[in-house]
């Protein structure tokens, strides 16, 4: 017979205690989260190398520091480079200013020229367009200089989250299948549903990781293009690291595209920075949207609008964690539905057979 008694105060004392120990686990949150994902997409091959080497520590081990090293090598790679051609860009910016006189005359004399190319062909007030324009500039350029320091910041926290995800990967993959059979003995639910439950989990980070590089993939590629109509150097790189930025939704990919977008305007291409600019805005952008609402929601067997406003919707809730735990949260909330309405079936079909309930009336031919 199961102690009400000692359950209840038990249970009492865990409640009051989970506040305090959220509040201990925040920091690390971010961390857990990201490892969480890679071991539930690494666990197959860990599971893989330990029936071939009949050794889990050694299995956990290599799988952890085959995942860390495959992330680090494309992110440094991705950094190296992306700091060598922003490197070139900025001389050949500082060049063009020295001709204009400096940044600012710079800046004002390209504010002229785009706003007398837009005269020239539109009905528009040229001195209030010029005064817009310079604003608007000087405000992105005030932004740009001010978060240098942020995104310098950043880089530490950045390798900080980077250890922690590696120590909560390992973990994770070496006793997280024990972990989630301890969690189920806590449920009160039948092993059926609760597996039910655990592996819809699974397949929503598994179907949103999948999105996520479909959608890397596919804008990387867009950008490439658009890239390489324009005449850019390395358009092949520069796709690629679009399509890596593309993991931040949102301003992922503008982040890389917008600044080239300004870099033409700022060189005088005017045409060129339109037609790049317009290519980004609708084609690429429009790649996040339908790509990622297609392979997720396949998998998990909803609808691709659905998807797409649990991405949208977990981005503005959660931030860039919103991508994997919006989907997430759509498609729990699913399963549970799904489970309820079967209990709630089988309780009206247990009232239905009851010992109360008439007998069914057998009729004779005649």
């Amino acid at each position: 017979m199961l102690q009400r008694g000692p359950l209840i105060f038990l249970a009492v004392i865990l409640a009051a205690l989970v506040p305090f120990l959220l509040q201990i686990a925040r920091p690390f949150l971010t961390a857990f989260i990201l490892a969480s994902i890679l071991a539930i997409v690494m666990n197959p091959i860990k599971n893989w190398l330990t029936v071939r080497i009949h050794r889990p520590g050694v299995a956990t081990f290599l799988t952890t520091s085959a995942t860390v090293f495959l992330l680090g090598i494309i992110l440094a790679f991705a950094g190296f480079v992306l700091t060598q051609e922003l490197t070139a860009a900025y001389e050949a910016l500082s060049r063009r200013s020295l001709e204009e006189d400096g940044w600012p005359t710079l800046v004002t004399r390209t504010a002229d020229r785009v706003v007398g190319a837009l005269a020239t062909r539109l009905p528009i007030n040229e001195g209030a367009i010029r005064a817009e324009l310079l604003d608007r500039m000087k405000s992105i350029t005030g932004f740009l200089l001010k978060n240098v320091g942020a995104a310098v910041s950043g880089v530490t926290s950045i390798l900080i989250t980077g250890v922690l995800v590696a120590i909560f990967l390992y973990f994770l993959l070496r006793h997280g299948e024990d972990w989630a059979e301890r969690l189920a003995v806590l449920i009160p639910l039948d092993r059926r549903t609760t597996a039910s439950l655990l592996r819809t989990v699974r397949d929503s980070v598994v179907a949103n990781v999948n999105g996520v590089l479909a959608v890397a993939g596919g804008q990387g590629l867009l950008l490439s293009l658009g890239f390489w109509f324009v005449g850019l150097r390395s358009p092949l790189l520069w796709g690629a690291i679009g399509g890596l930025a593309s993991i931040i939704p949102v301003v992922g990919c503008p982040m890389v595209w917008v600044p080239v977008v300004l870099a033409f305007v700022f060189m005088g291409s005017y045409w060129k920075a339109l037609i790049l600019g317009l290519w980004s805005a609708l084609a690429v952008g429009s790649v996040d949207n339908v790509l990622r609402a297609f392979v997720v929601g396949a998998r998990e067997k909803q609808h691709p609008i659905l998807i797409a406003l649990a991405v949208i919707g977990g981005t503005y809730a959660f931030g860039v964690l919103g991508i994997l735990l919006g989907p997430l949260v759509v498609s729990l909330v699913a399963a549970l539905l799904k489970e309820l309405q079967k209990l709630i079936l089988a309780s009206a079909a247990a009232v239905s057979d009851g010992p109360g309930a008439q007998p069914p009336v057998r009729t004779v031919d005649k």
